[in-house]
């Protein structure tokens, strides 16, 4: 079965003494987790979502303690132009949260391209001189970098990540599905994107939006978002059974084809509006019956 996942980004700059009791009290066991929700080790800091500056025992014995478990840590560094603009600082730090996620037991690090490739172009050089090192790692200690798709940088669309996923050759550099980060870059999420990419998927985030319209149709604006990347408009997110993209569809294809790691929510929202979303969307997708 499949497996519910929190992405502890959610919120952001908290530590575990506080994300901890959320995560169980939510029901989840498995957590998506990023440096910038550690606490500092002492060492000279390095960046928000590093993890070579942070107290990485310490976290494992909280995680260990209550019972929880990390599917999956998360690397905000591509996100970064203070990382991005150095590629050797970069490269580093990466390698080092693909150590982390081992020592953490986890078999997936999520990443980003966002200010590496920031056009609608793939740029394999680039790509290359940032993650190689990474992904040599990563096959040393059999974690998968899972490369998220952004509507902002060139792994807008699914024919792009396939050529970025295809251009690495390698059995642990694959992506994470983010279904509706594809509608967002106005693609067909599901199923066009999903059937396209099935093979090279590592890892799942679920969350859902909509085209942002005033006028009652959408009248909260903390769920709020960016600007639509290739129509007019902005996306308005909302609950994953709630948006335009198909969740439940999603959801029982990924178990049909036999997948079993994380679905990791992470609501784009303010705390209150995510933790009460959370909520719902743990009942909705234990509901389906696919998931611990």
């Amino acid at each position: 079965m499949m497996k519910i996942g929190l992405n502890t980004n959610t919120f952001p700059g908290e530590t575990l003494d506080v994300l901890i009791p959320l995560a169980k009290d939510f029901g989840i066991r498995h957590l998506e987790l990023w440096g910038s929700n550690l606490e500092p080790n002492g060492k000279e800091r390095v960046n928000f979502y590093a993890f070579s500056d942070k107290n990485m025992r310490k976290a494992k014995e909280q995680i260990e303690a209550a019972g929880l478990t990390v599917g999956a840590l998360s690397s905000g560094l591509g996100l970064d132009t203070q990382m991005t603009s150095d590629p050797e600082l970069f490269s580093r730090e990466l390698v080092t949260t693909v150590e982390a996620a081992a020592f953490f037991g986890a078999k997936v690090v999520n990443h980003y391209s966002d200010k590496i490739q920031p056009g609608l172009t793939p740029e394999m050089e680039r790509l290359h001189q940032y993650f190689d090192a990474a992904v040599k790692r990563a096959e040393e200690l059999g974690v998968i970098l899972a490369l998220e798709n952004e509507a902002g940088d060139a792994s807008r669309t699914p024919e792009n990540m396939l050529k970025i996923v295809e251009a690495f050759d390698s059995p642990n550099f694959k992506t994470n599905f983010d279904a509706t980060n594809y509608y967002h870059a106005s693609c067909e999420a599901f199923p066009y994107a999903y059937e396209l990419l099935q093979k090279h998927i590592a890892y799942v985030h679920i969350k859902n939006g909509r085209l942002y319209r005033p006028g009652g149709f959408c009248p909260d604006t903390k769920w709020f978002g960016g600007a639509m990347t290739c129509e007019p408009g902005t996306i308005y997110y909302c609950e994953a059974r709630d948006g335009v993209v198909n969740i439940d569809g999603l959801v029982h294809r990924l178990a049909q084809d036999g997948y079993q790691g994380m679905c990791t929510l992470e609501p784009h929202t303010t705390r209150e509006n995510a933790i009460r979303a959370i909520h719902g969307e743990v009942r909705y997708l234990r509901a389906t019956d696919l998931f611990e």
